[in-house]
């Protein structure tokens, strides 16, 4: 199992999943880098910065994407 510190910051987590290329790693490394984005606009509802929440709405949209991609299809 990967770890994270509690304070690490989103972004370096972001780009581990985008670049994993390990197939059995890459679901956990997009949940990780899902749940650091979405600590990250928890913390920051206080004090917002739209083009923060631009740029994590933009992240979150594409670790959808590739989650859809490692996602087993059933076969038609």
């Amino acid at each position: 199992m990967l770890s994270i510190r509690p304070d690490s910051d989103w972004k370096p987590l972001y780009e581990a999943a985008l670049q994993e290329t390990d197939e059995s790693k890459l679901s956990e490394r997009i949940s990780i880098a899902r749940n650091a984005i979405l600590d990250r606009i928890e913390e920051s509802l206080s004090n917002p910065s739209p083009a923060e929440h631009q740029v994590m709405n933009e992240a979150l949209r594409n670790l959808r994407r590739l989650a859809g991609l490692v996602t087993p299809r059933v076969a038609a």
